[in-house]
């Protein structure tokens, strides 16, 4: 077999499909539709396909794989999943591990396509026989208004209610318990807040490519306060944590709304 590579299993993909009639559309999302793919970039594909032909459409891609590749690893996402399609990770022998296809087939008769470029990125589409990306869809932003205003209620009854608990785990020199915690319960509400701030559109994204859309001294900030040396830096930095919490949420509660027109 060739060195597998990124190129190749794209290309093995795109010519398995495009030879598929009954494939509407072939396209790569992920870091790729946001100009970010990098030398270790894994291949996140989507494939639009009849209802009917979901199980076909991954066994034709699977058959066009054990040519180009002795496939190792496989992950089934059980279903439902939550966007309604089918969705199968892929990892190879004698590839690098990061050289891992991504490959969801998107059902036809779904409306949720994934594709709004303000989400998801420009998409690089391989072909479309459908014209589903001649004119994308857009976001409604007054449901997710809605949305997120009742995020940001819940997030701050939540955390202020749960910070105790926290605290009470280092005081009972439960190392383990204390740093869970302060991740769950302190760190992944205020990072919700800060896509929140500076992302709304992502807002359930928690820290993925948050590097990209925070502020830098935000960045470095939210950096400090996850790594702890010790448990016994816990309680500052929970403090600092839980101040900044509620400077956000005063923020974003005196807007006049968190989804940008």
């Amino acid at each position: 077999m060739p060195q597998l590579t990124r190129m190749l299993l794209l290309d093995t993909v795109h010519t398995a499909l495009a030879a598929q009639p009954w494939v509407n559309a072939l396209w790569e999302g992920g870091s790729a539709a946001f100009a970010r793919d990098d030398q270790w970039s894994d291949v996140d594909l989507q494939a639009d396909v009849p209802d009917a032909q979901v199980v076909e459409t991954f066994a034709v891609v699977e058959a066009a794989l054990g040519k180009v590749a002795k496939t190792e690893l496989v992950f089934v996402v059980p279903e439902p999943a939550w966007h309604g399609h089918s969705q199968r990770f892929y990892r190879f022998a004698d590839a690098p591990p990061w050289l891992i296809l991504d490959f969801c087939v998107i059902r036809q008769g779904n409306p949720n396509k994934l594709i709004e470029p303000e989400l998801h990125g420009t998409a690089r589409v391989l072909f479309d026989r459908t014209g589903l990306f001649r004119q994308p869809p857009k976001i409604d932003r007054m449901a997710l208004e809605t949305k997120l205003q009742a995020r940001l209620a819940q997030l701050t009854v939540r955390f202020e209610l749960f910070q105790v608990l926290v605290i009470k785990e280092v005081w009972r020199q439960h190392p383990l318990d204390a740093a869970y915690f302060y991740q769950s319960l302190t760190l992944a509400p205020l990072i919700a807040l800060l896509r929140l701030k500076h992302d709304p559109l992502r807002h359930d994204w928690s820290a993925r490519y948050l590097h990209h859309v925070l502020p830098a001294e935000a960045a470095a900030k939210l950096t400090r306060l996850t790594y702890l040396a010790d448990s016994a830096e816990i309680p500052a930095k929970q403090t600092e944590a839980t101040a900044w919490f509620r400077q956000l949420a005063a923020e974003l509660k005196a807007q006049p709304r968190l989804v940008p027109a």
